[in-house]
């Protein structure tokens, strides 16, 4: 599948997300979170985080700058990983994606991007799995190992 856009880094929703369907967290003090992270809870308010987790809160939907804050100085918006909602996101490491890499679960490279090496996901957490992926020319200038195309799914 070729897609629209190509976005530096992050989760893009390619699902419409209707705005009564995100959800507002506090963020935690001295955190900045972009648009397109992975949210997950930290004593209570929103962080960021480089692996898939048990407890998460979702894909920032927009960025929140707490930098300077204290907790829950400020609100951030998250979409919920519902397993209807696909997201594109940049595959980090370590190969261009390809169809072999459809169908299976994969865990995070960073906040924002996923890495396709790393198929260990405990039971119970989530993971992406991919449904679908843009290795195409554009897609390769655009991030040097493509795009994945998928949604967040519970590891049983």
């Amino acid at each position: 599948m070729k897609l629209a856009r190509y976005q530096a880094n992050g989760f893009y929703p390619l699902s419409n997300i209707a705005p009564s369907g995100l959800r507002a967290y506090p963020v935690a003090t001295g955190i900045t979170i972009v648009k397109g992270d992975y949210v997950v809870p930290s004593s209570g308010y929103a962080t960021t985080a480089t692996a898939v987790q048990a407890a998460v809160l979702g894909i920032a939907a927009e960025g929140a700058d707490n930098s300077a804050g204290a907790d829950g100085a400020i609100n951030v918006k998250v979409i919920p990983l519902l397993p209807h909602i696909q997201f594109s996101v940049p595959v980090a490491a370590d190969a261009v994606i390809a169809q072999s890499y459809v169908g299976d679960m994969y865990d995070l490279e960073n906040n924002d991007d996923i890495d396709i090496s790393d198929t260990t996901i405990t039971a119970g957490h989530l993971g992406f799995q991919i449904d679908d992926f843009d290795a195409s020319a554009e897609a390769v200038a655009a991030n040097t190992y493509g795009y994945a195309i998928g949604h967040f799914q519970v590891e049983e």
